[in-house]
Order: structure tokens, then C-alpha cells, then sequence
């Protein structure tokens, strides 16, 4: 196998790994604020002042199927950290926005997070995570599916 390639792999699984790590420790130190880290995505789309967005917006913003969109909205509103609202574009897609527990709830998340990226930024330059950023993005461009 050539070098490269082989590298590319061994990236490819580290990558993987520190995911679910991140994914696990995300939803663990979100546990009570009733978001998850996939709830936590949602929420960062209506996140802007006067923010309301049907599912299929939110799916397409995330890169996310409907249905999975729409289980998660879902969940943030029994939770009543979101809420549907009639959309006057369109009879049948409601529109879903984060409620002032919702805001709450996010607004603490992304301190947590921020003294979370505080601890683990220690000792890494930021030229080494913005080559890191850089990379990751440039591979997720060419995993992605081809369109026409």
C-alpha cells in the first residue's frame, strides 16, 4: 500500500475514534441541560435572532436526512426547548424555533463548550488546529459524493 494512502487511513480511523469520543463527552456534559450533541446542531440553526426553519431547511443546512431532522425536532420540542409554529409560506412544513428555555439551554451549552475548547486547546498553536481544520475539510470535499 502506498505511504500516502496508508496515512490517509490511519488518519481516517483516528479521526473516527476522537468523533465518538467528542460525541460521548458532549453528550454527557449537555445531559442536563436536555440537549444532546445532535439536538445541540439543530439548535445552532435556530440559533439567530428570529431564526424559524422547517425540518427539510434544517436537514439540507445540516447535511442530515429528514427523518432524522425531524426526530430531533421532535425531541426538542417535548422538551419544550423548541416549538412549532404555522408557517405562512407553506400549509403543511410548520416552522420550528427554539423557546426561551431552548435559548437558555443553548446559550449554557456553548459556555460549557467553550471551557471544554479552552482545556483542550492548551498547548496546540493555532496554526496547528487551522492546518488540522484545514485538512479535515479538505478531505470531507473529496469524500463527498460527486453531483453532476
Amino acid at each position: 500500500m502506498e505511504a500516502s494512502a496508508d496515512a490517509v487511513l490511519r488518519l481516517v480511523d483516528a479521526v473516527g475514534i476522537a468523533a465518538d469520543g467528542f460525541a460521548q463527552f458532549e453528550d454527557r456534559m449537555l445531559a442536563d441541560t436536555g440537549l444532546t450533541g445532535a439536538r445541540m446542531r439543530v439548535a445552532v440553526v435556530l440559533a439567530p435572532p428570529g431564526a424559524a426553519r422547517t425540518v427539510p431547511q434544517v436537514a439540507r443546512t445540516l447535511g442530515l436526512t429528514r427523518q432524522a431532522v425531524q426526530r430531533l425536532a421532535d425531541d426538542l420540542a417535548e422538551r419544550g426547548l423548541a416549538a412549532w409554529r404555522e408557517n405562512p409560506e407553506h400549509r403543511r412544513a410548520r416552522l420550528l424555533q427554539l423557546t426561551p428555555a431552548g435559548r437558555a439551554a443553548y446559550s449554557e451549552a456553548l459556555q460549557r463548550k467553550l471551557l471544554w475548547a479552552q482545556g483542550l486547546s492548551e498547548g496546540l498553536s493555532p496554526a496547528w488546529l487551522a492546518v488540522a481544520t484545514e485538512l479535515l475539510g479538505l478531505m470531507s470535499r473529496r469524500a463527498a459524493p460527486k453531483t453532476r
